[in-house]
């Protein structure tokens, strides 16, 4: 199968992505950020002391990495808890808080989604949503996804990106879910590459940038430390890469996700998978090359489908193929909002395979689950939050959380795992 995703696409969506991450974040986190000069190295500022308790131990166990408290198997993150924030860190629980007329900025950061469903049954919240079946329509479908796991991104745009911020962010993120959601184990995902050299890098450029990206990489570390956590390192690590190799650039590209990967499974408790793109733009051989050169029999493995919308099966399928000619490593399904399976563009050659620009009919796909039945399969998940904005075709800037198309994502949410499989609305 041929690579689909042509260079002049690659170009026009590498551009697209960093615009649309620069209108979600302003311009002060990018100012220092370009596509053909990325941001030179700059010394590491001391990270301060950690902020929140972290009683683990300092060894790590290959055959439970994320120190559960029963024995996971070979699948790693079997009888995980995964972190579900509450209205002050969560994007469906805080569009929620705001329906009901309440602030999610002032809310406790304690407040767990459990305890804000609760407060949901009681008192003049209750009473509201008993007089007003359409804002109790729109509660209950953003509340199929404020119940899932929420991965947090960690990114260039994290504080503004300079010296010590990847470290505070972090830092932040993994206090506020220990003070809301105790026990719970924190997922991540990263986005340091693609939004800063975008999707056509050579090896100069990526070169240019790696003491900077090391770093940042460095300052994540030390801020997870002895913690346990779900690693989903770079968002179109190798899904939009064909560019990158067409200019002579992909090695260079592997060397930065190796050291990314490496750094992270170094540390005492993390389960850490790497971004392998998708079904539906780059073939087998093609990935696991990349892979092999990365280094995935080292870590967990790695992910898919991650920007895409592609039925799970397929996924399933491909990554199989990949999967037994790198080493058997593992690999979780991205099916934040592929319910209805993807929207394809008429001419794909120039348009990328996919509509991914909030294309209309998704819907929520597969709700986080490890049993898959599937030995290469250790989950099914949403890497992302379902409802954020793509920043194009419409609506608001990209990561804003879009409240209708949220609730359109919701009300066709489908379990089924594609064309054939019978339909399990929830």
């Amino acid at each position: 199968m041929r690579t689909l995703i042509t260079t002049g696409w690659a170009q026009r969506r590498a551009r697209l992505l960093i615009a649309a991450a620069v209108a979600a974040v302003g311009l002060g986190g990018f100012a220092a950020m370009s596509l053909t000069s990325p941001a030179p190295a700059r010394s590491a500022v001391p990270h301060d002391a950690q902020q929140c308790a972290e009683p683990y131990s300092s060894t790590r166990d290959p055959s439970n990495p994320l120190a559960l408290p029963s024995p996971p198997g070979a699948d790693p993150l079997n009888g995980a808890q995964f972190y579900v924030p509450g209205p002050r860190k969560g994007a469906a629980a805080g569009a929620i808080a705001q329906l009901v007329g309440l602030n999610p900025n002032i809310m406790p950061v304690d407040e767990s989604w459990a305890d804000f469903q609760q407060r949901l049954t009681q008192g003049s919240i209750a009473a509201k949503l008993a007089a007003d079946k359409g804002l109790a329509f729109k509660v209950a479908m953003l509340s199929k996804i404020a119940s899932e796991p929420e991965a947090q991104r960690i990114s260039i745009f994290s504080m503004g990106g300079g010296p010590g911020a990847i470290f505070a962010q972090t830092e932040k993120v993994i206090c506020g879910n220990i003070a809301a959601d105790p026990g719970s184990i924190m997922a991540f995902n990263t986005y340091f590459l693609h939004p800063t050299l975008g999707g056509c890098a050579n090896a100069s450029q990526v070169n240019a940038y790696m003491p900077t990206f090391k770093r940042q990489i460095s300052e994540m570390a030390a801020a997870i430390d002895k913690r346990p956590a779900l690693i989903l390192a770079e968002i179109d690590a190798l899904g939009s890469s064909a560019c990158i190799a067409q200019h002579g650039g992909l090695p260079a590209w592997e060397a930065a996700l190796k050291y990314e990967v490496s750094t992270f499974e170094a540390l005492p408790h993390t389960a850490v998978y790497v971004e392998g793109g998708y079904s539906d733009s780059n073939s087998v051989g093609y990935t696991v090359k990349a892979l092999n050169a990365i280094g995935v029999d080292k870590i967990q493995g790695f992910f898919t489908n991650d920007t895409h919308n592609q039925w799970t099966i397929n996924e399933i399928n491909w990554a199989t193929k990949v999967a037994k000619r790198t080493h058997g490593a593992h690999f979780i399904v991205n099916t934040a909002s592929n319910g209805e399976g993807p929207k394809l563009n008429p001419h794909p050659t120039t348009q990328g395979v996919e509509d991914l620009c909030n294309p209309p009919g998704r819907g929520l796909g597969p709700m986080f689950n490890t049993n898959t039945g599937r030995p290469y399969v250790d989950a099914l998940m949403w890497t992302h939050p379902p409802g954020n904005a793509s920043g194009c075709g419409g609506g608001p800037s990209a990561g804003v959380f879009w409240v209708p198309y949220a609730i359109g994502l919701a009300q066709r949410a489908n379990q089924k795992l594609g064309p054939g499989f019978p339909s399990q609305a929830y």
